[in-house]
Protein backbone atom coordinates (compact mmCIF):
# COMPACT_ATOMS: atom_id res chain seq x y z
CA UNK A 1 0.00 0.00 0.00
CA UNK A 2 2.67 2.55 0.71
CA UNK A 3 4.53 1.40 -2.73
CA UNK A 4 0.90 2.62 -4.42
CA UNK A 5 0.97 5.70 -2.41
CA UNK A 6 4.86 7.10 -3.18
CA UNK A 7 3.62 5.99 -6.62
CA UNK A 8 0.64 8.10 -6.92
CA UNK A 9 2.71 11.06 -5.65
CA UNK A 10 5.22 10.79 -7.94
CA UNK A 11 2.87 10.66 -10.81
CA UNK A 12 1.11 13.58 -9.71
CA UNK A 13 4.09 15.26 -9.27
CA UNK A 14 5.22 14.42 -12.47
CA UNK A 15 1.66 15.72 -13.95
CA UNK A 16 2.00 18.60 -12.38
CA UNK A 17 5.50 19.67 -13.48
CA UNK A 18 4.43 18.91 -17.25
CA UNK A 19 1.27 20.87 -16.79
CA UNK A 20 3.28 23.97 -15.62
CA UNK A 21 5.65 23.32 -18.52
CA UNK A 22 2.81 23.73 -20.90
CA UNK A 23 0.83 26.51 -19.11
CA UNK A 24 4.74 28.20 -19.34
CA UNK A 25 4.55 27.49 -22.80
CA UNK A 26 1.02 28.71 -23.89
CA UNK A 27 1.81 32.48 -22.28
CA UNK A 28 5.04 32.63 -24.08
CA UNK A 29 3.28 31.57 -27.22
CA UNK A 30 0.75 34.19 -26.42
CA UNK A 31 3.30 36.42 -25.44
CA UNK A 32 4.86 36.10 -29.15
CA UNK A 33 1.22 36.29 -30.79
CA UNK A 34 1.01 39.89 -28.85
CA UNK A 35 3.83 41.02 -30.27
CA UNK A 36 3.23 40.06 -33.56
CA UNK A 37 -0.03 41.15 -33.72
CA UNK A 38 1.77 45.05 -32.12
CA UNK A 39 4.08 44.66 -35.63
CA UNK A 40 1.27 44.57 -37.31
CA UNK A 41 -0.30 46.92 -36.13
CA UNK A 42 2.33 49.45 -35.82
CA UNK A 43 3.00 48.51 -39.47
CA UNK A 44 -0.91 48.85 -40.73
CA UNK A 45 -0.76 52.34 -39.28
CA UNK A 46 2.60 53.24 -41.06
CA UNK A 47 1.49 52.23 -44.21
CA UNK A 48 -1.87 54.22 -43.49
CA UNK A 49 -0.29 57.21 -42.61
CA UNK A 50 2.13 56.68 -45.84
CA UNK A 51 -0.74 56.25 -47.68
CA UNK A 52 -2.25 59.30 -46.04
CA UNK A 53 0.61 61.52 -46.69
CA UNK A 54 0.66 60.20 -50.30
CA UNK A 55 -3.46 61.38 -50.86
CA UNK A 56 -2.75 64.97 -49.29
CA UNK A 57 0.78 65.60 -50.90
CA UNK A 58 -1.06 64.36 -53.96
CA UNK A 59 -4.00 66.59 -53.59
CA UNK A 60 -1.56 69.48 -52.42
CA UNK A 61 0.20 69.19 -55.89
CA UNK A 62 -3.18 69.53 -57.80
CA UNK A 63 -3.86 72.44 -55.85
CA UNK A 64 -3.69 75.61 -57.34
CA UNK A 65 -3.07 78.98 -56.25
CA UNK A 66 -3.41 82.28 -57.93
CA UNK A 67 -3.34 85.43 -55.92
CA UNK A 68 -4.12 88.91 -56.88
CA UNK A 69 -3.84 92.30 -55.56
CA UNK A 70 -5.77 95.64 -56.25
CA UNK A 71 -4.33 98.63 -54.79
CA UNK A 72 -6.92 101.79 -55.18
CA UNK A 73 -6.99 105.52 -54.71
CA UNK A 74 -10.38 107.56 -54.84
CA UNK A 75 -10.83 111.33 -54.70
CA UNK A 76 -14.77 111.87 -54.24
CA UNK A 77 -16.89 114.90 -54.56
CA UNK A 78 -20.53 115.34 -53.87
CA UNK A 79 -22.92 117.63 -54.19
CA UNK A 80 -27.20 118.00 -53.16
CA UNK A 81 -29.37 120.44 -52.49
CA UNK A 82 -32.04 120.32 -50.17
CA UNK A 83 -34.34 117.35 -50.58
CA UNK A 84 -35.45 116.19 -47.31
CA UNK A 85 -39.19 117.11 -46.34
CA UNK A 86 -37.84 117.17 -42.66
CA UNK A 87 -34.72 118.56 -41.28
CA UNK A 88 -32.99 115.78 -38.91
CA UNK A 89 -32.75 116.30 -34.91
CA UNK A 90 -29.35 116.54 -34.06
CA UNK A 91 -27.70 115.13 -30.56
CA UNK A 92 -27.89 118.52 -28.90
CA UNK A 93 -31.76 118.78 -29.47
CA UNK A 94 -30.95 120.82 -32.46
CA UNK A 95 -32.81 120.81 -35.58
CA UNK A 96 -30.60 120.54 -38.65
CA UNK A 97 -30.25 119.19 -42.26
CA UNK A 98 -27.36 116.95 -42.19
CA UNK A 99 -28.53 114.61 -44.92
CA UNK A 100 -28.59 116.96 -47.60
CA UNK A 101 -28.14 120.56 -48.39
CA UNK A 102 -24.14 120.42 -48.57
CA UNK A 103 -21.34 119.82 -50.76
CA UNK A 104 -18.28 118.38 -49.99
CA UNK A 105 -14.18 117.35 -51.68
CA UNK A 106 -13.41 114.24 -50.02
CA UNK A 107 -9.21 113.71 -49.56
CA UNK A 108 -7.89 110.91 -51.54
CA UNK A 109 -9.45 107.27 -49.89
CA UNK A 110 -6.94 104.42 -50.21
CA UNK A 111 -7.94 100.86 -50.27
CA UNK A 112 -6.32 97.86 -50.82
CA UNK A 113 -7.94 94.18 -51.73
CA UNK A 114 -6.34 90.91 -51.69
CA UNK A 115 -7.70 87.43 -53.63
CA UNK A 116 -6.49 83.86 -53.30
CA UNK A 117 -8.25 81.39 -55.83
CA UNK A 118 -7.76 78.02 -55.15
CA UNK A 119 -8.91 75.29 -57.45
CA UNK A 120 -8.42 71.59 -57.81
CA UNK A 121 -9.52 68.74 -59.97
CA UNK A 122 -9.48 65.68 -57.43
CA UNK A 123 -10.72 63.50 -59.70
CA UNK A 124 -12.23 63.62 -63.79
CA UNK A 125 -15.58 64.17 -62.01
CA UNK A 126 -14.80 65.84 -59.21
CA UNK A 127 -13.28 69.46 -58.63
CA UNK A 128 -12.67 72.22 -55.77
CA UNK A 129 -12.69 75.87 -56.05
CA UNK A 130 -12.48 78.77 -53.23
CA UNK A 131 -11.47 82.13 -52.80
CA UNK A 132 -10.70 84.12 -49.90
CA UNK A 133 -10.60 87.97 -49.42
CA UNK A 134 -8.99 90.72 -47.76
CA UNK A 135 -10.08 94.12 -47.93
CA UNK A 136 -8.50 97.20 -46.31
CA UNK A 137 -9.50 100.72 -46.68
CA UNK A 138 -8.67 104.65 -45.40
CA UNK A 139 -12.00 105.82 -45.93
CA UNK A 140 -13.91 105.44 -42.91
CA UNK A 141 -11.13 108.14 -41.90
CA UNK A 142 -14.00 110.12 -43.10
CA UNK A 143 -17.19 108.92 -43.83
CA UNK A 144 -18.36 105.04 -45.02
CA UNK A 145 -21.22 106.41 -47.01
CA UNK A 146 -22.25 109.95 -48.62
CA UNK A 147 -25.72 109.92 -47.35
CA UNK A 148 -25.34 112.23 -44.16
CA UNK A 149 -22.50 114.26 -42.42
CA UNK A 150 -21.78 111.24 -40.10
CA UNK A 151 -18.89 109.45 -39.73
CA UNK A 152 -20.29 105.91 -39.67
CA UNK A 153 -16.94 104.48 -38.32
CA UNK A 154 -14.11 105.87 -36.76
CA UNK A 155 -11.15 103.76 -37.87
CA UNK A 156 -10.01 102.04 -40.52
CA UNK A 157 -10.77 98.89 -40.93
CA UNK A 158 -9.24 95.20 -42.29
CA UNK A 159 -12.02 93.05 -43.68
CA UNK A 160 -11.56 89.15 -44.00
CA UNK A 161 -14.26 86.96 -45.60
CA UNK A 162 -14.62 83.89 -47.76
CA UNK A 163 -16.38 84.73 -50.84
CA UNK A 164 -16.78 81.35 -52.42
CA UNK A 165 -15.98 77.52 -51.99
CA UNK A 166 -18.33 75.10 -53.71
CA UNK A 167 -17.68 71.91 -54.90
CA UNK A 168 -18.13 70.69 -58.99
CA UNK A 169 -19.80 67.06 -59.81
CA UNK A 170 -19.86 66.74 -63.49
CA UNK A 171 -22.82 64.40 -64.59
CA UNK A 172 -22.92 62.70 -67.69
CA UNK A 173 -20.17 63.80 -68.61
CA UNK A 174 -20.12 61.91 -72.44
CA UNK A 175 -23.82 62.26 -72.69
CA UNK A 176 -25.69 64.22 -75.39
CA UNK A 177 -26.95 66.22 -71.97
CA UNK A 178 -23.48 66.71 -69.73
CA UNK A 179 -24.50 68.63 -66.49
CA UNK A 180 -22.38 70.26 -63.48
CA UNK A 181 -24.05 70.13 -59.76
CA UNK A 182 -22.32 72.56 -57.67
CA UNK A 183 -22.55 73.21 -53.94
CA UNK A 184 -21.27 75.49 -51.37
CA UNK A 185 -21.17 78.79 -51.30
CA UNK A 186 -21.21 79.56 -55.16
CA UNK A 187 -19.75 81.82 -57.70
CA UNK A 188 -22.74 84.24 -58.04
CA UNK A 189 -20.83 87.85 -58.01
CA UNK A 190 -18.68 89.36 -60.55
CA UNK A 191 -21.51 88.15 -63.49
CA UNK A 192 -21.09 89.58 -67.23
CA UNK A 193 -20.44 92.10 -68.63
CA UNK A 194 -18.83 93.00 -65.76
CA UNK A 195 -15.70 91.81 -66.94
CA UNK A 196 -14.93 94.35 -69.28
CA UNK A 197 -14.19 97.31 -66.87
CA UNK A 198 -12.77 94.73 -64.21
CA UNK A 199 -10.17 93.30 -66.31
CA UNK A 200 -10.68 89.98 -65.29
CA UNK A 201 -12.44 87.00 -66.35
CA UNK A 202 -15.70 86.22 -66.09
CA UNK A 203 -16.36 85.08 -62.13
CA UNK A 204 -19.73 84.06 -62.13
CA UNK A 205 -21.90 82.59 -64.79
CA UNK A 206 -25.08 84.78 -63.81
CA UNK A 207 -25.71 88.01 -65.78
CA UNK A 208 -24.73 91.04 -63.15
CA UNK A 209 -27.78 93.20 -63.74
CA UNK A 210 -29.67 90.42 -62.82
CA UNK A 211 -28.58 88.30 -60.32
CA UNK A 212 -25.34 89.95 -58.36
CA UNK A 213 -25.35 88.65 -54.45
CA UNK A 214 -23.68 85.99 -52.26
CA UNK A 215 -25.20 83.02 -51.95
CA UNK A 216 -25.26 79.33 -50.02
CA UNK A 217 -26.70 76.65 -51.80
CA UNK A 218 -27.35 74.08 -55.11
CA UNK A 219 -26.90 74.77 -58.89
CA UNK A 220 -27.76 72.61 -61.72
CA UNK A 221 -25.77 73.48 -65.08
CA UNK A 222 -27.00 71.69 -68.01
CA UNK A 223 -25.27 71.67 -71.63
CA UNK A 224 -27.44 72.29 -74.16
CA UNK A 225 -25.32 72.09 -77.32
CA UNK A 226 -26.00 69.31 -78.85
CA UNK A 227 -29.76 69.96 -79.18
CA UNK A 228 -29.31 74.04 -79.88
CA UNK A 229 -26.23 73.52 -82.66
CA UNK A 230 -24.66 76.13 -80.49
CA UNK A 231 -22.70 76.72 -77.54
CA UNK A 232 -25.44 77.02 -74.78
CA UNK A 233 -26.49 76.62 -71.46
CA UNK A 234 -28.96 76.45 -69.10
CA UNK A 235 -29.64 76.98 -65.52
CA UNK A 236 -31.34 76.51 -62.34
CA UNK A 237 -30.07 77.44 -58.67
CA UNK A 238 -32.11 77.42 -55.39
CA UNK A 239 -29.96 79.20 -52.51
CA UNK A 240 -29.70 81.33 -49.40
CA UNK A 241 -28.65 84.51 -49.90
CA UNK A 242 -26.17 86.68 -47.57
CA UNK A 243 -24.14 89.70 -47.43
CA UNK A 244 -19.86 89.87 -46.94
CA UNK A 245 -19.32 91.71 -43.37
CA UNK A 246 -19.22 95.69 -43.88
CA UNK A 247 -15.40 95.94 -43.71
CA UNK A 248 -15.30 94.57 -47.30
CA UNK A 249 -17.30 97.52 -49.10
CA UNK A 250 -15.00 100.73 -48.39
CA UNK A 251 -18.23 102.61 -49.66
CA UNK A 252 -21.32 101.75 -48.46
CA UNK A 253 -24.08 103.28 -50.28
CA UNK A 254 -26.35 101.43 -52.27
CA UNK A 255 -26.62 98.35 -50.58
CA UNK A 256 -28.38 96.23 -48.17
CA UNK A 257 -27.22 94.00 -45.73
CA UNK A 258 -29.30 91.17 -46.21
CA UNK A 259 -30.50 89.14 -43.30
CA UNK A 260 -33.00 86.60 -44.82
CA UNK A 261 -33.63 85.82 -48.60
CA UNK A 262 -34.24 82.35 -50.55
CA UNK A 263 -33.13 82.42 -54.42
CA UNK A 264 -34.68 80.62 -56.81
CA UNK A 265 -33.25 81.31 -60.34
CA UNK A 266 -33.51 79.93 -63.94
CA UNK A 267 -31.00 81.75 -66.74
CA UNK A 268 -29.94 80.28 -70.38
CA UNK A 269 -27.25 81.99 -72.19
CA UNK A 270 -25.91 80.77 -76.03
CA UNK A 271 -22.50 81.66 -77.76
CA UNK A 272 -23.16 82.56 -81.53
CA UNK A 273 -19.79 82.25 -83.48
CA UNK A 274 -17.36 82.32 -80.37
CA UNK A 275 -18.36 86.44 -80.43
CA UNK A 276 -21.76 87.42 -79.46
CA UNK A 277 -23.47 86.36 -76.09
CA UNK A 278 -27.09 86.21 -75.60
CA UNK A 279 -28.16 85.59 -72.09
CA UNK A 280 -31.35 85.76 -69.92
CA UNK A 281 -32.94 84.85 -66.98
CA UNK A 282 -34.98 85.73 -63.79
CA UNK A 283 -34.34 85.80 -60.18
CA UNK A 284 -36.90 85.64 -57.36
CA UNK A 285 -36.04 86.27 -54.21
CA UNK A 286 -38.34 84.97 -51.36
CA UNK A 287 -39.33 86.26 -47.87
CA UNK A 288 -36.39 89.34 -48.22
CA UNK A 289 -35.42 91.03 -45.49
CA UNK A 290 -32.64 93.38 -45.35
CA UNK A 291 -31.67 96.63 -43.90
CA UNK A 292 -29.33 99.57 -44.85
CA UNK A 293 -26.17 99.30 -44.93
CA UNK A 294 -24.89 102.70 -43.51
CA UNK A 295 -22.57 101.38 -40.70
CA UNK A 296 -22.55 100.13 -37.29
CA UNK A 297 -25.45 102.39 -36.25
CA UNK A 298 -28.05 100.53 -38.36
CA UNK A 299 -28.86 97.03 -37.51
CA UNK A 300 -31.73 94.40 -38.69
CA UNK A 301 -33.60 95.53 -35.62
CA UNK A 302 -36.14 97.52 -37.42
CA UNK A 303 -36.20 95.06 -40.54
CA UNK A 304 -38.97 92.80 -41.37
CA UNK A 305 -39.91 90.04 -43.83
CA UNK A 306 -41.52 92.13 -46.53
CA UNK A 307 -42.47 89.60 -49.26
CA UNK A 308 -40.92 88.77 -52.77
CA UNK A 309 -38.73 90.66 -55.30
CA UNK A 310 -38.70 89.27 -59.16
CA UNK A 311 -36.19 90.45 -61.54
CA UNK A 312 -35.99 89.14 -65.06
CA UNK A 313 -33.51 90.51 -67.95
CA UNK A 314 -31.69 90.01 -71.28
CA UNK A 315 -28.55 91.26 -72.68
CA UNK A 316 -26.15 90.88 -75.48
CA UNK A 317 -22.37 90.65 -75.84
CA UNK A 318 -20.17 91.32 -79.21
CA UNK A 319 -16.25 90.51 -78.06
CA UNK A 320 -13.67 91.64 -80.39
CA UNK A 321 -16.39 92.35 -83.32
CA UNK A 322 -14.82 91.67 -86.82
CA UNK A 323 -11.24 91.61 -85.40
CA UNK A 324 -11.68 94.88 -84.43
CA UNK A 325 -10.72 94.72 -80.77
CA UNK A 326 -13.97 96.08 -80.08
CA UNK A 327 -16.24 94.54 -77.22
CA UNK A 328 -20.09 96.20 -77.35
CA UNK A 329 -22.81 95.21 -74.98
CA UNK A 330 -26.52 96.21 -73.75
CA UNK A 331 -28.39 94.69 -70.95
CA UNK A 332 -31.88 95.65 -69.35
CA UNK A 333 -33.88 94.26 -66.47
CA UNK A 334 -36.94 94.81 -64.59
CA UNK A 335 -37.48 94.42 -60.63
CA UNK A 336 -41.60 93.47 -60.15
CA UNK A 337 -42.49 93.50 -56.20
CA UNK A 338 -44.59 91.34 -54.40
CA UNK A 339 -45.07 92.82 -50.90
CA UNK A 340 -46.67 90.93 -48.36
CA UNK A 341 -47.93 94.35 -46.14
CA UNK A 342 -45.18 94.43 -43.57
CA UNK A 343 -43.30 97.22 -43.19
CA UNK A 344 -39.44 98.47 -42.56
CA UNK A 345 -39.41 101.43 -40.28
CA UNK A 346 -35.78 103.35 -39.98
CA UNK A 347 -37.55 106.88 -39.71
CA UNK A 348 -36.10 108.90 -36.60
CA UNK A 349 -33.11 106.71 -36.51
CA UNK A 350 -31.06 108.38 -39.64
CA UNK A 351 -33.68 110.46 -40.96
CA UNK A 352 -36.84 111.78 -39.67
CA UNK A 353 -38.20 111.26 -43.88
CA UNK A 354 -40.76 109.10 -44.85
CA UNK A 355 -38.35 107.26 -47.47
CA UNK A 356 -36.90 105.52 -45.01
CA UNK A 357 -40.05 103.63 -44.15
CA UNK A 358 -42.61 101.43 -45.33
CA UNK A 359 -43.88 98.55 -47.18
CA UNK A 360 -42.01 96.96 -49.78
CA UNK A 361 -41.44 99.12 -53.36
CA UNK A 362 -45.38 99.53 -54.76
CA UNK A 363 -44.30 99.59 -58.58
CA UNK A 364 -41.75 97.66 -60.79
CA UNK A 365 -38.49 98.96 -61.77
CA UNK A 366 -36.52 98.99 -64.86
CA UNK A 367 -32.54 99.63 -65.59
CA UNK A 368 -30.20 99.31 -68.77
CA UNK A 369 -26.26 99.08 -68.55
CA UNK A 370 -24.26 99.36 -71.53
CA UNK A 371 -20.69 100.05 -72.85
CA UNK A 372 -17.77 99.27 -74.84
CA UNK A 373 -14.24 98.16 -74.55
CA UNK A 374 -11.52 98.94 -76.94
CA UNK A 375 -8.12 97.38 -77.47
CA UNK A 376 -6.42 99.70 -79.65
CA UNK A 377 -2.57 98.37 -78.66
CA UNK A 378 -1.96 95.49 -77.46
CA UNK A 379 -0.75 96.80 -73.81
CA UNK A 380 -3.37 99.38 -74.17
CA UNK A 381 -7.57 99.66 -73.45
CA UNK A 382 -10.15 101.89 -73.07
CA UNK A 383 -13.65 102.23 -72.39
CA UNK A 384 -16.84 103.64 -71.43
CA UNK A 385 -19.76 102.53 -69.45
CA UNK A 386 -22.98 103.51 -69.10
CA UNK A 387 -26.30 102.90 -66.55
CA UNK A 388 -30.19 103.99 -65.60
CA UNK A 389 -32.09 103.23 -63.10
CA UNK A 390 -35.46 103.98 -62.90
CA UNK A 391 -37.50 106.02 -59.67
CA UNK A 392 -38.80 102.10 -58.13
CA UNK A 393 -35.86 99.91 -59.73
CA UNK A 394 -34.48 97.84 -57.58
CA UNK A 395 -31.10 95.48 -58.06
CA UNK A 396 -30.25 91.89 -56.84
CA UNK A 397 -26.55 93.58 -56.86
CA UNK A 398 -25.90 93.16 -52.77
CA UNK A 399 -22.79 91.29 -53.66
CA UNK A 400 -21.13 93.56 -56.68
CA UNK A 401 -17.88 93.57 -56.62
CA UNK A 402 -17.22 97.38 -57.94
CA UNK A 403 -16.72 99.93 -54.87
CA UNK A 404 -19.96 101.83 -55.90
CA UNK A 405 -22.59 99.46 -56.58
CA UNK A 406 -23.84 101.43 -59.30
CA UNK A 407 -25.51 99.23 -61.02
CA UNK A 408 -28.41 99.60 -57.87
CA UNK A 409 -28.42 103.76 -59.07
CA UNK A 410 -31.40 105.20 -59.46
CA UNK A 411 -30.66 107.57 -61.62
CA UNK A 412 -28.01 108.11 -64.25
CA UNK A 413 -23.99 106.95 -64.18
CA UNK A 414 -21.57 107.55 -66.53
CA UNK A 415 -18.03 106.23 -66.27
CA UNK A 416 -14.63 106.10 -68.63
CA UNK A 417 -11.60 104.47 -68.05
CA UNK A 418 -8.04 103.58 -69.41
CA UNK A 419 -5.92 100.56 -68.98
CA UNK A 420 -2.35 100.01 -69.55
CA UNK A 421 -0.84 96.67 -69.38
CA UNK A 422 2.40 96.91 -68.79
CA UNK A 423 3.29 93.55 -68.13
CA UNK A 424 1.87 89.82 -68.18
CA UNK A 425 0.75 90.19 -64.61
CA UNK A 426 0.70 93.75 -64.32
CA UNK A 427 -1.79 97.13 -65.20
CA UNK A 428 -2.59 100.18 -64.47
CA UNK A 429 -5.76 101.68 -64.94
CA UNK A 430 -7.39 105.84 -64.58
CA UNK A 431 -11.00 106.28 -64.30
CA UNK A 432 -13.84 109.24 -63.69
CA UNK A 433 -17.17 108.29 -62.98
CA UNK A 434 -20.23 110.51 -62.62
CA UNK A 435 -23.41 109.88 -61.07
CA UNK A 436 -26.98 112.05 -60.90
CA UNK A 437 -28.65 109.95 -58.10
CA UNK A 438 -32.44 110.85 -59.08
CA UNK A 439 -34.05 109.14 -56.31
CA UNK A 440 -33.18 108.36 -52.98
CA UNK A 441 -32.94 104.27 -51.63
CA UNK A 442 -30.89 102.98 -54.08
CA UNK A 443 -30.33 99.44 -53.51
CA UNK A 444 -32.89 99.64 -51.11
CA UNK A 445 -36.04 97.52 -51.62
CA UNK A 446 -38.23 99.65 -49.39
CA UNK A 447 -40.42 102.78 -48.54
CA UNK A 448 -41.22 105.27 -51.54
CA UNK A 449 -38.31 107.04 -53.05
CA UNK A 450 -38.34 110.47 -53.27
CA UNK A 451 -36.46 113.13 -55.53
CA UNK A 452 -33.02 114.08 -54.44
CA UNK A 453 -30.89 115.50 -57.27
CA UNK A 454 -27.65 114.31 -55.75
CA UNK A 455 -24.58 114.26 -57.71
CA UNK A 456 -21.20 112.67 -57.50
CA UNK A 457 -18.14 112.87 -58.75
CA UNK A 458 -15.05 110.00 -58.47
CA UNK A 459 -11.78 109.84 -60.05
CA UNK A 460 -9.79 106.94 -59.49
CA UNK A 461 -6.46 105.02 -60.47
CA UNK A 462 -5.29 102.00 -59.39
CA UNK A 463 -2.78 99.12 -59.91
CA UNK A 464 -3.77 95.35 -60.18
CA UNK A 465 -1.10 92.32 -60.13
CA UNK A 466 -3.15 88.67 -61.31
CA UNK A 467 -1.30 85.74 -61.53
Amino acid sequence: MRKLYLTMIASASLFSNEYERRLDLLEAEIETLKADQLDISKSMDSSYLILEKVETKSIIDRLNFMPELNLRFDKLKYSVGKFEPVPTPSPDGLISRNRDDFSKNFEWAGSMRFRLTMNTDLTEDVSFRGRVVIQHSTQSNQRLCILSHDIKSADATTGFDIDRAYIDYKLNRNGALPMVLSFGSLPTTGGDPMQYAAQSPRESLYPALVFDINTIGVSLTAELSEYTGRESFVRLIAAKAYTLTPAMYPYQCNRENIDNATIIGGYFDMKFDDTYLLSMGFNRMQSLKAHPYLGPDISANHADDLGDMLTFGIGVDGKNIVKSGLTLFVHAAMSHPHPNGNEDDYKGIFTNSDYASGPMLGEDGYAVYTGFNYQFRKSWQFGMEYNHGSRYWFAATQGANDMYNKLATRGDVGEGYAVWHFHRYLYAKAGYMLTYEAYTGSGWHFGTPIKKGGHQQVGYVQLNARF
